[in-house]
């Protein structure tokens, strides 16, 4: 049976949802969005779909690599949480960017300042102590292993073999 819901609005403040704790709110503080975004503001149109402004795309690129989203998972993601709307400086009932902005955004950038702008996230947010830089190399030309023959293996793979007999 289809059941009709009835839509109720209400007023609240999406800053005093957000926890004080919440890494978004240490990503506001350390990275000065607006200084970031004045450059880049001709790469915008108002031409065409309405766009939503340098600031709020580069907030969107900061999101989409922290939380290691596609373009089809960050929009899903922009319409249902909370955290993400009041970090990109959207209101509850204010309509998030497609997939399709995403893609549109980084090709207006260019790879040379997607990498520029990650240089600078990178160097800013390792600076607030937001991002630890330790990498492990292994020289794995020194490691040894067994031989992979069928009775090397460890019994949870058993081989094709066994599968085939």
């Amino acid at each position: 049976m289809f059941v009709i819901r009835h839509r109720t609005e209400a007023l609240f403040v999406l800053d005093a949802i957000v926890d004080m704790k919440h890494p978004y709110r240490a990503y506001e503080r350390a990275v000065d969005f607006h200084a970031l975004a004045k450059p880049r503001r001709a790469l915008h149109s108002d031409l065409g779909r309405q766009e939503i402004g340098a600031e709020r795309g580069l907030r969107m690129l900061v999101l989409q690599f922290v939380e290691d989203r596609s373009d089809r998972e960050m929009e899903r993601f922009m319409r249902e949480n909370v955290a993400a709307r009041w970090f990109r400086r959207f209101g509850m009932n204010e309509r998030t960017p497609d997939r399709s902005h995403f893609g549109a955004f980084r090709k207006r950038l260019g790879t040379g300042g997607l990498m520029n702008l990650f240089e600078v996230m990178r160097a800013t947010m390792k600076e607030a102590g937001l991002i630890p830089e330790i990498f492990t190399f292994v020289n794995a030309s020194k490691l040894e292993s067994k031989p992979t023959s069928g009775r090397a293996r460890p019994r949870s793979c058993g081989g094709l073999r066994e599968l085939r007999q």
